[in-house]
């Protein structure tokens, strides 16, 4: 069994990294929203999406998972 110091101190991590990522995509979002509207008024911008990484998948399911075992 995994230690709870462990666990938490993972999880914790994760929510850090989490931050990081969630305000980068909101210093982002309005840069893609200003060249929607520069494709949408005749400019010339191409949008290419990434695709979600397997694991970077949330599953809160695993937080007791990871406790219990």
């Amino acid at each position: 069994m995994k230690s709870i110091e462990e666990v938490l101190k993972q999880k914790e991590a994760r929510m850090q990294q989490l931050r990081v990522e969630i305000e980068a995509l909101r210093v982002v979002a309005p840069l893609l929203g200003a060249e929607q509207s520069a494709a949408g008024a005749g400019g010339n911008v191409t949008v290419i999406p990434s695709s979600p990484r397997q694991d970077e998948k949330v599953d809160l399911s695993s937080f007791l998972s990871d406790v219990n075992s």
